[in-house]
């Protein structure tokens, strides 16, 4: 049976922790599918846009040689890929479920209850989307 990996993510301006996340997600399984934030459901989870259009990251992403399709989502449940994609592998960063949305543990919960093994990824040291857009300004 073939393993579908499933890991969402806002993936804003590409950097190498992102890279270390889908890297690491596509040796869980044999297909990977990213999922992309959608521009609004960031803003509202995060309090502002990203810096590149959802259409971009997806684009970006794709262009990747570990993705094999882009799946750009609107709520940060997770519920929907979920289910419909035939997800097996859920991957996600170390903190998702303990950083105060709500949605997340309903994703967690509904693994569990659905036999679809999660996955968690330290992160990568000393990077991270914040840090690249303090240094620029």
């Amino acid at each position: 049976m073939k393993e579908i990996v499933y890991t969402p993510g806002v993936w804003d301006l590409l950097h190498m922790g992102h890279l270390n996340v889908i890297k690491r997600a596509k040796l869980c399984g044999d297909h990977l599918i990213v999922g992309v934030c959608s521009d609004l459901t960031t803003e509202k989870t995060k309090g502002s846009l990203p810096t590149i259009n959802q259409q971009s990251r997806a684009e970006l992403l794709s262009a990747l040689k570990y993705v094999d399709e882009v799946y750009i989502y609107d709520n940060p449940d997770q519920i929907t890929p979920l289910s419909t994609l035939n997800v097996n592998v859920f991957v996600v960063g170390e903190e998702f479920g303990n950083q105060g949305v709500p949605e997340h543990s309903e994703a967690l919960e509904y693994c569990s209850e659905n036999d679809i093994k999660v996955t968690k990824i330290k992160r990568y040291k000393g990077i991270s989307t914040t840090l690249i857009k303090n240094k620029v300004k």
